[in-house]
């Protein structure tokens, strides 16, 4: 199946956004990738089920940020679904983009 250029941005207010139009503002953080249709539409859940759960309205409208447990729980399952859309913008990136995946040094295992 062909490929096709998106930019994946990364903003917080943004996460979810995938486009085929690269955005020309320096303060917006975006990624080139090269997907199928169906790749780009695995990125689209990722992202979306990432800003999805940082936004989530059960986090804004309760008492919970002061249960610790809670707390971390839902730090550590943002940053577990941020890494996986860095490895999948990685993994779709063009060389550009896998180097500046690369110099976040977010994986341990470089």
């Amino acid at each position: 199946m062909h490929k096709k250029r998106y930019y994946v941005h990364l903003n917080p207010t943004t996460m979810e956004d995938l486009t085929e139009t690269e955005v020309n503002d320096p303060d917006i953080i975006q990624y080139a990738v090269d997907a199928t249709p169906e790749e780009a539409d695995k990125l689209r859940e990722l992202l979306e089920k990432t800003q999805r759960h940082d936004l989530e309205l059960t986090n804004l409208m309760t008492f919970r940020h002061f249960d610790e447990r809670i707390e971390e729980n839902d730090r550590y399952e943002y940053k577990d679904s941020f890494e996986h859309v860095l490895h999948a913008i990685y993994d779709l990136g063009t060389p550009e983009t896998k180097e500046a995946v690369k110099s976040m040094h977010w994986f341990p295992d470089e």
